[in-house]
């Protein structure tokens, strides 16, 4: 039996004792500071539950869904990635948080993966690649999650993230191109992350350089929601909207219209909860900005077995399962930041982009590029829609102020002149 304490880089959050044989939590023995904690890691009374720790703690390890996954286990003859997770002290090039051995206590400064090297023989499996014999496992991909093949590696000194498709086309790699090309067009270089296509070992996959400064961490929006409380009468986006106000974070509305407007015109299947979020200052517990756009590659009909067939899909995340596209797109009215003039030509674009592919992803071309230039036309007709309904409520707003009766201004110069 070990006991571990989960780590904000240097502050301790909360002691525990942990059985390795079921790679469990098995008693809370002591917190520490709240302050420092994985957001909605303790209830509304400040309480931190066995239950809400290994449910972190699970999540922290590769999923179950990951693609491959069981040929990964059998490779490195173990039962659980969370094995991987309890190898590397949990740590991760997304957030600062570890578990510290508390009979064998380490400095972050010695072990954290973001100023100290790591092997690539665990992210070559967890990317589907081949590995040696004897496997150095000391390496953040132990808790990289998400369903597609992917690995951190470092590239010039830098922490860059390689992911791969999936099926025949890998489609998946290449959209992350296009969807770079669309930022790139409508919005500012922070809004989002850029992708950019690496080749290794022969294939070519895309990759990004991490999203995160010194002392940050992402905080996924599930996590934000998940600690608070919605009232049944609140929306799912009323309640995101005022959740991420209630952090301190500013142009809320508009940082998500961009996000969900390009997701539109993408096609875009996968803007789960987990798949966008803030960022937060470890040291100062600050919230800064919401994150930039990420993980795009479930996009442009990727997933359509039959793609002259299947044009309809449930977008995410709002509503109890989803809802249509244009429903969702309905949810978003602002749109200072849209120059609908720097779409022109974007479909080509893409579909030059798309072109690089194989003869899969070939066949669908036309398709694709009709699509894509049909979403741009109703953001188009949606971003003119709500200016011209907000010049309409502005004008009757004006109308009324000028219809009421001056009383004010004439009771005090009356009182004034008596």
């Amino acid at each position: 039996m070990a006991e571990y304490t989960l780590m904000n880089k240097n502050h301790p959050v909360v002691s525990f004792r942990y059985d390795r044989d079921i790679h469990a939590v098995v008693k809370v023995l002591d917190v520490h500071d709240l302050k420092y904690a994985p957001i909605a890691l303790a209830d509304q009374k400040g309480v931190v539950s066995r239950r809400a720790l290994n449910d972190w703690w699970r999540r922290r390890a590769i999923p179950a869904s990951r693609n491959q996954i069981q040929q990964l286990l059998d490779s490195l003859d173990i039962d659980s990635t969370l094995e991987l997770a309890e190898e590397n002290f949990g740590l991760s090039l997304s957030d600062r948080y570890w578990i510290n051995d508390n009979r064998n206590p380490l400095r972050w400064k010695d072990i954290n993966f973001f100023d100290n090297d790591f092997s690539d023989d665990l992210g070559m499996l967890t990317l589907g690649q081949e590995s040696s014999g004897n496997p150095n496992l000391i390496s953040p991909n132990s808790t990289l999650g998400g369903d597609l093949n992917k690995k951190w590696k470092i590239v010039d000194g830098k922490r860059i993230l390689v992911k791969g498709g999936t099926g025949s086309t890998q489609q998946e790699v290449l959209n992350e191109i296009v969807a770079t090309a669309l930022y790139s067009r409508l919005l500012d270089k922070g809004d989002f992350v850029p992708y950019f296509l690496f080749e290794e070992n022969g294939r070519i996959y895309s990759a990004c350089e991490n999203m995160l400064g010194p002392d940050e961490e992402l905080v996924t929006a599930y996590d934000v929601i998940s600690a608070g409380k919605k009232s049944n009468s609140m929306s799912d986006f009323d309640f995101l909207v005022e959740s991420y106000k209630g952090l301190g974070l500013e142009n809320v509305e508009e940082s998500l219209s961009k996000m969900f407007t390009c997701d539109y015109i993408l096609a875009n299947q996968d803007r789960h909860w987990r798949n966008f979020g803030v960022i937060r200052n470890v040291e100062t517990l600050e919230f800064t900005r919401l994150a930039p756009i990420f993980d795009n590659g479930t996009s442009l009909w990727c997933r359509a077995y039959n793609i002259a067939a299947e044009d309809s899909y449930i977008a995410k995340p709002f509503g109890p399962k989803g809802m249509s596209p244009d429903r969702q797109l309905s949810l978003f009215k602002e749109y200072g930041w849209f120059d609908g003039t720097r779409l022109e030509g974007f479909a080509q674009e893409a579909r030059d982009i798309l072109s690089k592919g194989n003869e899969g992803i070939q066949a669908r071309l036309d398709i694709i590029e009709e699509r894509i230039a049909r979403n741009i036309g109703k953001v188009q007709v949606h971003v003119h829609d709500v200016s011209a309904s907000r010049s309409v409520n502005l004008e009757q707003k004006r109308d009324r102020i000028l219809q009421l009766p001056k009383q004010q201004d004439d009771i005090s110069i009356t009182e004034e002149t008596r």
